[in-house]
């Protein structure tokens, strides 16, 4: 079997224009009224227990929103990558239960598996899809998005479905915040986008031979770091690449650093900040060569959003890789293409 791949043309890239913030200005217009009622019925009917399904970039962008339910509201809400949710079927699964599927094809098998397993416990079911897939038609509730920018979309759609549980179960300040910021986000973000350009393709040109690469976050920005390792750096880029958590790098992980090994730190405005700090200065002092993404270099970005900010140059070094290395990035040697 071939391990090559026919080039393609180079697809629009997403990151242009006005596309991110036409996309999540659409989101939050049109799904925020059906957000509200969605979480009110939810609650009407004595919501105990929300999942958050999803596999790849999908269950990347759900790691956010757990976080701010952890820590600000009492709604117990797990999040399971689709397969382990089939095989573990939770006990705590019942008609009291509310599961949330994330797919961008809308097809993806296991995810499917997962809604039917959620149907056959009672569990209300919502997608976050584009309209018309599978996964949208056969939820109970579907929250959509028509934008290319895939993971930002559903990344807006997790942070909004979170934020409405904050205002309506927990009645925390916080979300009444986050609420507000939300209807401002999509012109922040095209606002960033452009700040964000120059550095990353600098970087791109900068880092075209590098084979092998950490990515190093935690909290808020852990998801982001693992999507940006196996969705851009090795499904898009062929490029080997391992995600960590910065939390855990003083306990194994620090033994792989050396001169000039390639790093990506991603930091954020919370208080799990100083762990990466942490990490990337003890690699740093023994000659690692270090890329910092700051949600600080990253203006009009409100602390709590720190995914969709650092989003934004980690997209524009993936795109501008590419470009470098005269590598269509949605080019696929196996995914979509042979048996798995």
């Amino acid at each position: 079997m071939s391990t090559q791949a026919p080039v393609t043309t180079r697809p629009a890239n997403y990151m242009d224009g006005t596309t991110i913030r036409d996309g999540m200005r659409d989101i939050v217009d049109r799904e925020t009224p059906r957000i509200e009622k969605l979480v009110a019925d939810w609650l009407a009917r004595g919501l105990d227990q929300l999942y958050l399904i999803g596999c790849g970039g999908s269950f990347a962008t759900l790691e956010p929103p757990k976080w701010l339910a952890d820590k600000y509201s009492t709604l117990p809400v797990d999040r399971y990558s689709a397969w382990e949710f089939v095989h573990r079927a939770p006990a705590r699964l019942t008609t009291r239960s509310a599961v949330a599927l994330g797919s961008h094809s809308g097809t993806t098998e296991e995810v499917l598996e997962a809604l039917r397993l959620a149907k056959s416990r009672g569990a209300t079911t919502v997608s976050f899809s584009p309209s018309s897939t599978p996964l949208t038609q056969a939820a109970d509730f579907a929250l959509t998005y028509n934008s290319p920018a895939a993971n930002l979309s559903k990344l807006l759609l997790g942070y909004m479905l979170i934020t409405e549980v904050l205002v309506q179960h927990a009645q925390h300040p916080v979300g009444t915040e986050l609420k507000n910021a939300i209807q401002t986000l999509p012109e922040a973000m095209h606002e960033a986008k452009q700040a964000t350009e120059a550095r990353s393709r600098a970087l791109a040109a900068e880092y075209r031979d590098a084979q092998n690469f950490y990515v190093i976050g935690t909290g808020l920005l852990g998801g982001l770091a693992y999507q940006f390792a196996i969705c851009n750096l090795l499904e898009m880029q062929w490029t080997h690449a391992t995600s960590l958590n910065a939390a855990e790098f003083r306990h194994g992980p620090l033994e792989i650093v050396q001169p000039g090994l390639p790093m990506i730190f991603l930091l954020g405005a919370d208080e799990t900040r100083t762990e990466t700090e942490r990490a990337m200065e003890f690699s740093r002092r023994h000659g690692a060569r270090i890329i910092a993404f700051d949600l600080k270099d990253i203006p009009g970005i409100h602390p709590l959003f720190a995914p969709f900010g650092v989003h934004l140059p980690l997209q524009w070094l993936n795109w501008y890789l590419g470009v470098e290395r005269n590598h269509v990035i949605s080019t696929r040697r196996y995914m979509g293409r042979v048996p798995y």
